[in-house]
Formats: C-alpha cells, structure tokens, sequence
C-alpha cells in the first residue's frame, strides 16, 4: 500500500485528466450494460415477424417490492430524495417513449443502439487518452526525479554501484511503471465498472441464477492472487538481471580497444551469453506464470459453464425457466468474463510495476552524503586561498587520508605527487565536494566549503583531468558546455589559448562539427585540448589538472603543455603529477605517501632532501633514460 500511496503522489498533478478518464470510463461501462438490455427488445422487435405475439416479463411482486424498498418509492415523494425522483422522471419518460407508436419499436431499439455505439466511441477515446495522458506525465515526471536524483548524488554513490543498474532504473523500470499506470491502470477502473454494471444486471434478471454463480467465484479469485505474488518476485529478479546485462554491455562498449587488442571476443561473447542465459531463465519463469493463468482461468470458467448448464438443464425441464431467460442471462454471464480476464492481467502487470516501483523508490531513497545546508551562503572568490585543516577521509573502514594540514595561497601553483594509491586523486575531489572529510575541514577565503551552496562552490573551480569527458555535440557546444547564449568570440580566443583553433577549424564543419560519444572522431591530444578550451573558456579562479598530459605523445604533450600554461596563468592551481618533468615550476610541491603529507617544498629544494620526491624522480629519470 505504501508504493500505491506514493504512486497517487505523482498522479494528483493530472486530477483534472484523471477525472476525464474515469467519467468517460463510468459511461463506457454503462454502454456496455445498456447493450445486454438491448439484446431482448432487438429480438423480439427487430428480428422477429411483424404481428408475432410478444409478450413483457414483468418483474416478480416479490423482487418489485425488494426494489421499490431500495430506492424508496414506497416513501412519500417528498421524502425519496432528488436522485431516485430524477430516476423516476428519465424511467417515465423512456417508457411513455418506448410506449407510443409500437409499431416503430424497432427503429427505436435501432436508434438506441446506434445512440450507444456512438456514445462508447467516444468515451473509449476520452478514457484512453486521459489515462495515457495521466500515466506518460505521471512516469515522466518520476523519471525527471530519479534522473535529477541521481545526478546530484555524490561520487561515493557512483562508485558503489554500476552505470547498468542505474540505466536499468531509469528505463526499464520507469517503463514497466508506465505500462501499468497509463494502460493497465485504466483498464483496472474500466473492467472493474463494467463488471459491476454487468452483475447488477444478472442480479435483476435472474437473481437465483446469479446467486448460484457467483458461488464459484472465489475459486477464480484465489489463483489470481497467488500467481500476482509469484510475478511479483521473478519480474523482480528478471530485471536484475537485466540490469547485469546493461552493465556488461556498457562495461564492453566502452572498452570495446582493450577487448580487441586482447583478443578477447570470446571471452566477452561468452560473459554475454552467460547473463542473458540468466536473464532468460528468470524471464520463462515469469512468463510460465503468467502463461498459465489464462489456462487455469479458462479451465475453472468453463466447470462453472458446464454445472450451470446442469442446473439450467434442470430448471427448463422443470418449467421453471424459460429458454429465453437463460439465454439473455448467459449473454450477460459471457460479457463478464472478458473484464475478468483483463482484470487478472492487470493484476499480473500490477505487479510486475510494483516491483519495478521499489526498486525505482528504493534507489530515490538512498541519502545523499554531500547534502547542501539551507542557510548555505554563496561564495565568490577565493580571497585568503584555499586551506585543508586536518583532514582526514575515510572510505568504508580504511583512512585515504590522514590529518592533511596545508595552505593554499591564490594564484599558487601547487603539485600533488606520490605513488599510485596515495590518496592524490582524493585530495582534489574533497575541495568541490565530490566527498565530504570524515574530520577536519577545507575552507576557500576562510570558509568551510560545508557551509557554501554547491553551485558557488563549483562554479570557482575548472577541471582537466586524463580521463576526458566530451559530450556527442557541437566543438563549440563541449567548450561552452551548458551555456544557451554562447559567445562564438569567446569560444574561439578560448580554442586558440588551447592550441586548439587550428585542428577544429580544419574538421568539416570547424566548430560546428559533431565530435561523436565521448570524442570518438578526435585525438587523444585534440580531446584534451578541447577539455582545457572548455575550463579556458568558463574562465575559474581554481584550477584542479589531474594528470592531464600523462597519456599523450611527446608532440600533443607539448601543445596540450602550452595550452595549460595559458590555462594555470593567474589562477589558484592545484596539479596531480605523473611526469614530475612537467611540475619543475611549482611553486609549491606536495609529495603524499599512504594518504599523508611526507615532504612540501619546491623542486629543487625537495631533490636536495634526498627523501621520497628524490626517489620518485630518479626512478622516473632512470626509466626515461632506459627508454
């Protein structure tokens, strides 16, 4: 109940459609027990010879006075109520309708049945639309929650869980959602009225009858229930595994290189193989459940078909039932068991959404560990420059630093050096919050970045790191990322500061060419000197460059080199080092060793120290000599 409830939250924006949908609904339903009323007037006025004996069953005295006491006709007028007068006045009306000129009964049943017909064409366009209407707004909406919920989570959220499951949520379970909100919902409040409208009519018509077969009803009730329950947990299951799949694909995609320069095809094909055989198998237990409902509803129905055949068998024999009534009654008793039947596949694809739905919800209720304050001021400048006070971080049980004191001073050019695991890469992703310390704390211009809004904080910093992230956009679109009115002059001065003016405007269409996902169709050089145009153009104070030549060959290192020397000139620059060549004219060098700061000095000053720096450099020197 709790995921329907939070399902209802996402729908009350489109009550006004939903409105529309369920009216045109009630009115539809009710066409569809006008119809059963009509069948007897069409045969006995329509099909059968002019002048034939006809005859108007009137209802049981018993069953008259049961009726007339429910809607209170026994009462006085003035005591019935405004409803059952008003059902009165339109019951008056038809009959003195009905009754004038018998001999055109026929073109009115005709008339009545052309009436209906048009009526259900046009409720079944207004209720089908409404509800797509109401379901697409209501998964979209939901989908924008999910997708903004994601993006704003930290990076301790990415890296605890993989880019499939996450795709996974926001496409194949937003859609599953979207299949029972938009149509199976609608046909839930559809076939639900319509059966309503369809038992009180065989309760009128025959209410024994009626008592004796909604006796085995319960029998049709009980497998529904415990094949949705089954669904329930193999869909689950299914779209785990689904989500196994999204994530090998894209893991595979991505590094399609390495597979190939590996030779690994095989390997890969069989990893593939091995997850959708999973998927698969999961996927037929879910459709034996839902394959055999059908079967077993079918089986059940038709026992029931066959002992009311009996009985009715009995009846006729007896003289206690016409062949007439039985037969409008089992017209009626045959249009129930179409909503019933749709009404099981609802409950299956009900299912199959509210597994999706906790997993969707499930996924929108992990906290955020970088969370903003409500008071949060804005910052605008580094001021005093940046300063890590004692920091410590910890990720799950192990420290990645430990108690970092250290002060930037603006527009200082400061190098993080150290072997692989240091905790270099996290020291830069604490100052935009990317985590927060475990203790200590970073402040810019003397205030913590815990106590500033996200936006300000980031908007102060540009970003350059090895791995570059384009987009499958415009050059001039990945440079002046996220902006609706660019600047084409600045996008330009800032490709020429990049050293990268020349080679876009040599591709096909200069700065409006489709660069393709991630890049593809540029050099590695050529995407880094777009990452650096980009950083150029929004112009920070703060410069984080996270190995940003380590990659390239000695020609694009030097033009990408160049291009971060335009870039780093007057900015507070913070530089993760791997080829210490290129961080001889720090002004400040960190080395880090097992998350803690080991040595700070200048180059010069830390190579006469002969500590770890002077053995980081000899070795690299050493390897560049040996090469």
């Amino acid at each position: 109940m709790k995921l329907l409830a939070r399902l209802y939250r996402y729908l009350r924006s489109y009550k006004g459609w939903a409105i529309v949908a369920f009216g045109s609904m009630i009115i539809f339903a009710a066409t569809q027990t006008m119809l059963m009323g009509l069948i007897r007037p069409l045969f006995d006025e329509v099909l059968s010879p002019a002048g034939a004996h006809r005859t108007v069953q009137k209802l049981d005295p018993t069953k008259q006075r049961i009726l007339d006491s429910v809607l209170k006709r026994d009462q006085p007028e003035g005591r019935r109520g405004w409803l059952i007068n008003g059902v009165d006045r339109v019951t008056n009306t038809l009959n003195a309708w009905w009754n004038a000129k018998p001999e055109n009964r026929w073109r009115k049943v005709l008339a009545a049945l052309l009436f209906v017909f048009v009526i259900r064409a046009f409720t079944s366009f207004f209720s089908e639309y409404a509800f797509q209407k109401v379901g697409l707004s209501t998964v979209r909406d939901l989908r924008n929650q999910l997708y903004e919920r994601i993006i704003n989570q930290s990076h301790r959220f990415f890296a605890e869980r993989s880019t499939g499951e996450m795709v996974s949520r926001v496409v194949s379970d937003a859609d599953a959602i979207q299949a029972a909100v938009s149509t199976r919902m609608g046909d839930l409040f559809q076939e639900s009225i319509t059966l309503v409208g369809l038992i009180a009519f065989v309760f009128i018509t025959n209410t024994e009858l009626a008592l004796i077969s909604m006796i085995g009803a319960p029998l049709l009730v009980i497998p529904v229930v415990q094949f949705g329950k089954r669904l329930r947990g193999t869909t689950h299951r299914s779209q785990e595994r689904m989500a196994d799949i999204a994530t090998l694909l894209e893991e595979t995609i991505r590094g399609v290189r390495i597979v190939k320069a590996f030779t690994m095809e095989p390997f890969e094909i069989d990893r593939f193989r091995a997850a959708t055989k999973r998927h698969l198998s999961w996927n037929l237990k879910a459709q034996r459940v839902q394959a055999l409902t059908s079967p077993v509803m079918e089986l059940l129905a038709g026992l029931g078909m066959i002992a009311l055949f009996l009985y009715a068998h009995r009846r006729i024999n007896a003289g206690t039932l016409t062949l007439g009534q039985f037969l409008s009654f089992l017209a009626a008793m045959a249009a129930m068991y179409a909503p019933i039947k749709k009404l099981n596949k609802v409950n299956l694809s009900l299912n199959t959404a509210l597994s999706a739905a906790e997993r969707v919800f499930r996924m929108l209720d992990i906290p955020n560990d970088v969370e903003e304050k409500k008071d949060a001021i804005v910052l605008t400048k580094v001021g005093s420059g940046i300063r890590y006070d004692h920091v410590t971080f910890t990720y799950g049980n192990d420290p990645v630093l430990r108690d970092v004191d250290l002060a930037v001073q603006p527009g200082e050019i400061v190098a993080l050096v150290g072997g692989s695991g240091a905790g270099k890469s996290t020291f830069v992703n604490l100052l935009p919050r990317f985590y927060d310390v475990t203790e200590g704390r970073i402040t810019v211009d003397g205030v913590d970045v815990r106590d500033v809004t996200l936006k300000s904080l980031r908007s102060l910093m540009g970003f350059v790191t090895q791995e570059v992230v384009l987009f499958n956009d415009t050059v001039k679109n990945n440079i002046a990322y996220g902006r609706s009115n660019i600047d084409d002059a600045a996008v330009i001065d800032a490709a020429r500061a990049a050293n990268a003016h020349e080679f876009i405007s040599a591709l096909p269409n200069g700065y409006d060419t489709m660069i393709g996902e991630a890049g593809v169709l540029l050099s590695g050089g050529q995407r880094q000197r777009l990452a650096i145009a980009r950083a150029l153009f929004k112009d920070p104070p703060i410069l984080v460059l996270d190995e940003a030549t380590s990659a390239l060959d000695t020609e694009s290192e030097r033009l990408v080199q160049q291009a971060l020397n335009n870039l780093m000139r007057g900015r507070t620059t913070l530089v993760i080092a791997h080829r210490l060549s290129t961080i001889r004219s720090a002004d400040k060098i960190v080395v880090l060793d097992k998350g803690e700061i080991v040595e700070v000095g200048t180059h010069d000053e830390l190579l006469l120290t002969k500590g770890v720096y002077r053995k980081l450099y000899d070795l690299q020197f050493a390897e560049e000599v040996v090469v």
